[in-house]
């Protein structure tokens, strides 16, 4: 099997929407970022990963993150590499995620990403509609990547 690469399109909607559902993952405002998502396949057609962003103003916020256990670590590396660039494209300068797993922070250290407060997110995005759907945004793991 052989993966492939590719920013998403209005006709890959449904089918990141059902990939998402299926992880419990929220779908709100992917519709209207579609064109700021990655997402590998396979080539039978098969979705294996999702990632994508959502910016506000200089800075951007990875988001609906999702990768199938069948896939190798340097398949989930190169479709980092790819969200920052396409994040880079549309002029974001930093790059934020959050996350609950403690487990993942190694990971996205190797993704050059670093750890930070939940203070210290821009407030821009603190107010952005899909940290305001968590729980409880201040119990989660922030991480940020230079992208510029």
């Amino acid at each position: 099997m052989r993966e492939q690469l590719k920013i998403a399109s209005e006709n890959d909607y449904i089918r990141i929407q059902k990939f998402l559902q299926k992880a419990g993952i929220s779908t709100a405002g992917v519709e209207e970022h579609i064109h700021q998502f990655v997402i590998m396949e396979s080539d039978e057609g098969e979705l294996l990963a999702t990632v994508g962003f959502e910016k506000e103003g200089m800075d951007g916020i990875l988001r609906s993150l999702v990768v199938s256990p069948s896939l190798m670590q340097s398949d989930i590396l190169l479709l980092f590499k790819s969200i920052v660039q396409l994040a880079q494209k549309h002029g974001v300068k930093q790059l934020y995620l959050l996350t609950n797993k403690a487990s993942s922070l190694h990971f996205f250290q190797m993704m050059n990403f670093q750890q930070t407060s939940y203070s210290a997110l821009p407030d821009l995005l603190k107010e952005h509609s899909y940290l305001k759907q968590l729980p409880n945004p201040k119990d989660v793991y922030v991480m940020f990547y230079a992208a510029s």
